[in-house]
């Protein structure tokens, strides 16, 4: 089983009134699981989930589309026994997930109190897929996206297509807004909770610089590979 664990630091300032300066870190891991321990966890698999509310045609699915338009996300090592997640043959999750489709609607992830953590089941990683932070005033303090992701594998998806990223905002954040601009985008099993965030100097090792509209540097953190 492949494991890749990087971290990447963030500081988004795109020079408008309405976005605020945040510092997003996360590390991306092939059968991994949430990072922090006590955090809110949902798999979508009830008939409608507090925190969850699309944007048509954004739709809770099962399955993979006949024709791609999107794919269950796919399980390795723990991942599925830790949300007690059926599995179909295949490996893929055989329950409820969230699809966003490309330039179509949104699907958005709305917390009753602030929160600086979040983790999610991240599916067939796409370049386009993109999740978007807002904080308690509803002014945007960063993104993550998949091209942001994909860039810790290499620039190519990993194994299976999927891996568990946990994120850790250095500003609360109340609503996360995923949307698609060229792939389907398609997620399951949440988490989210409040954690102390890590010293600046902690977030740095391993960053990704991300500057506004363009220019980056990058720096992987590999934690080994296995068959």
């Amino acid at each position: 089983m492949q494991k890749i664990v990087a971290a990447i630091v963030g500081i988004l300032v795109f020079g408008i009134p309405s976005v605020t300066r945040a510092t997003l870190t996360f590390t991306a891991e092939v059968g991994g699981v949430p990072t922090v321990s006590g955090a809110t966890l949902e798999n979508f698999n009830g008939p409608s989930p507090s925190i969850l509310t699309l944007s048509s045609p954004a739709a809770l699915e099962t399955g993979t589309a006949d024709d791609y338009s999107y794919e269950a996300p796919v399980f390795s090592g723990g991942t599925a026994a830790f949300f007690g997640e059926p599995v179909a043959l295949d490996g893929s999750d055989a329950s409820q997930y969230v699809a966003v489709f490309p330039n179509e609607g949104s699907a958005t992830l709305t917390f009753s109190t602030p929160q600086n953590y979040l983790g999610l089941l991240w599916g067939s990683i796409g370049q386009g897929n993109e999740l978007t932070f807002y904080d308690t005033g509803g002014g945007v303090i960063g993104s993550i996206t998949g091209l942001n992701v994909d860039a810790l594998f290499e620039g190519g998806y990993p194994a299976t297509g999927t891996a568990y990223v946990n994120i850790i905002s250095d500003t609360p954040f109340s609503t996360v807004v995923a949307t698609d601009a060229s792939d389907a985008f398609e997620f399951d099993d949440v988490a989210h909770g409040q954690v102390a965030v890590p010293e600046p100097a902690t977030m740095l090792a391993g960053a990704l610089l991300l500057l506004p509209f363009g220019g980056s540097a990058l720096r992987i953190l590999r934690k080994g590979r296995g068959a």
